[in-house]
């Protein structure tokens, strides 16, 4: 079976997961966020977003094929295809600061996705970032995870 993990459960994420896993439902789909507060959210009655039509898919796939979990590592390890869905505000200080996107999110999403994969990944970036960013993390996954 086909294994997917979404990092970021927010207004990208959850959504996207939660029609891929209405669309397949012989893949596993697993969101996971380290916000406690955000996945209990979304395993609830009351969705942390709204988007018309939502809460029916989800309930309709949770605990079938789509699930929410704080387990980043976990499903990260598992999963064939990872999607990285997180926040990329715009930079407040530093170079390109007021217009340039900050990153950091991104980087630590990559660093993570080398240090726990032991099987090769297909990492696909759902976030807003600038031009040039795939190259700059698979460089930097491909480097971190040569190094034990």
């Amino acid at each position: 079976m086909v294994m997917i993990c979404c990092i970021g459960a927010g207004y990208v994420g959850g959504p996207t997961m939660a029609v891929i896993a209405i669309k397949c439902p012989s893949i596993e789909v697993v969101v996971v966020d380290i916000s406690k507060p955000r996945i209990d959210a979304w395993n609830s009655d009351t969705l942390p977003i709204y988007e018309p039509g939502l809460d029916d898919v989800v309930k309709a796939c949770r605990g079938k094929n789509l699930f929410f979990t704080t387990d980043v590592e976990k499903h990260v390890a598992e999963a064939d295809i990872i999607f990285v869905s997180v926040n990329t505000p715009t930079k407040t200080r530093g170079l390109g600061a007021g217009k340039a996107a900050d990153l950091t999110y991104w980087e630590s999403a990559a660093r993570m996705i080398a240090d726990v994969s032991k099987s090769d990944k297909i990492i696909v970036e759902k976030s807003t970032v600038p031009v040039k960013t795939a190259e700059a993390i698979a460089s930097g996954v491909r480097c971190a995870s040569s190094h034990p």
